[in-house]
C-alpha cells in the first residue's frame, strides 16, 4: 500500500531503512530474529541478539529523520498523500441530500443532465452506469460532491463510482423517475462554461469502430444467439457471459473475434477479457441477442 500511495516517499524510506540497518551492524549490533521484526519478536527473541540496546537508542533519531524528511518532501513536492487530496466542497444542503434517499435520487438524476438526458439506467457492484444523450450535460463536480469517488466516460455511458451503494442508488433513481414531475429536468449548469469545465475530469475511452463486427463474431463463437442467456460488462475490461450449453462455445473463434482471454466458470458462466471497450461490446451483443445489459 505504501508503495502505491506514495512511491517517492517509499523510495526515500528504502534509503533511510538501508542506512539504519547498515549503521546498526557497523556499531556491532545483531538482531536475535530474522523475519517479523515486530514488537513481540523484539521482546521474545532479542535476548539472543547483540547490543540490542542500540535499537531503542537509535529509534528517536530515526523518528526525527523520518518525520522531517517526509514533511519537507510532502510540502515541497506537494505530494497528495492520504488526507491531502483535493476535496470537493460539500455544503450543508448537499450533506442533507445525501442522507435522504428521495432527494439523493433527484440530485443524481439532475447531475446526469436531467430526465430527458438519461437513456438507460444500469449499475454494477461499484458504479452507476448511465447511458446519456449528451455527455456535456453530465455534471462531474456535482456527482463528486454527492459522493462519487470518480466519473468515467465509456462511449455514451457516464459511470459514477459510488462503491457498493451503486445498485441501490440506481433503484432509487428509477423509482424517482417513475413519479417525477417537470422538476426532473431542471438542470443547473455551472457558470463559466460547463462543457470546458467538465471535460478534463472524464477519463475518455474511445469507442471501437469495429465493435459491431466483433460482437457479431462473438455471438457466433458463443454458440449463436439462442445459446446466450445474459451478457454483462465487468470492471471495464471483461464480459460476464452466461450460456445455455458451454460445450457449444468455440474458444478459437472467440480469440479470432478479438477476445484476449477466456475463463470458464461453473454454471455455464464465462468471463471474456475484451479490453477497455467491454461496455460497448456488451451493448452490441445484447442488441443482437435481444437481452439487456
Amino acid at each position: 500500500s505504501f508503495l502505491f500511495v506514495a512511491p517517492v516517499l517509499y523510495f526515500v524510506h528504502a534509503l533511510i531503512a538501508s542506512f539504519g540497518n547498515w549503521l546498526f551492524v557497523t556499531l556491532g549490533g545483531r538482531m536475535g530474529f530474522t523475519f517479523s521484526q515486530g514488537f513481540i519478536d523484539f521482546l521474545l527473541f532479542n535476548s539472543l541478539g547483540t547490543k540490542v540496546w542500540l535499537i531503542p537508542a537509535l529509534a528517536p533519531i530515526f523518528v526525527a529523520i523520518y518525520y522531517f524528511t517526509f514533511r519537507i518532501l510532502i510540502h515541497q513536492l506537494n505530494l497528495l498523500t492520504p488526507g491531502r487530496e483535493e476535496d470537493i466542497e460539500v455544503d450543508e444542503a448537499t450533506a442533507a441530500i445525501t442522507g435522504d434517499k428521495a432527494e439523493m435520487a433527484k440530485a443524481l438524476v439532475l447531475a446526469f443532465g436531467g430526465r430527458s438526458n438519461i437513456k438507460n439506467l444500469d449499475a454494477c457492484i461499484t458504479r452507476l452506469r448511465i447511458e446519456v444523450e449528451d455527455m456535456a450535460k453530465v455534471n462531474v463536480p456535482r456527482l463528486k460532491a454527492l459522493g462519487a469517488s470518480g466519473v468515467v466516460q465509456v462511449g455514451q455511458n457516464a459511470q459514477a463510482i459510488f462503491g457498493p451503494r451503486s445498485d441501490n442508488l440506481k433503484t432509487d433513481m428509477a423509482e424517482y423517475l417513475n413519479t417525477a414531475g417537470p422538476e426532473a429536468d431542471v438542470v443547473e449548469v455551472p457558470a463559466g462554461g460547463f462543457v470546458d469545465e467538465t471535460a478534463p475530469d472524464l477519463a475518455k475511452i474511445p469507442p471501437d469502430p469495429k465493435a459491431g463486427e466483433k460482437a457479431a463474431a462473438m455471438v457466433v463463437a458463443l454458440g449463436g444467439a439462442d445459446n446466450i442467456r445474459t451478457v454483462d460488462p465487468v470492471a471495464l475490461t471483461r464480459l460476464r457471459v452466461e450460456v445455455t450449453n458451454a460445450s457449444l462455445v468455440d474458444d478459437a473463434a472467440l480469440q479470432q473475434a478479438g477476445v484476449q482471454g477466456l475463463m470458464r466458470l461453473q454454471d455455464n458462466v464465462l468471463h471474456l477479457v475484451t479490453g477497455l471497450n467491454a461496455e460497448q461490446y456488451a451493448g452490441e451483443i445484447n442488441r443482437r441477442v435481444g437481452t439487456r445489459v
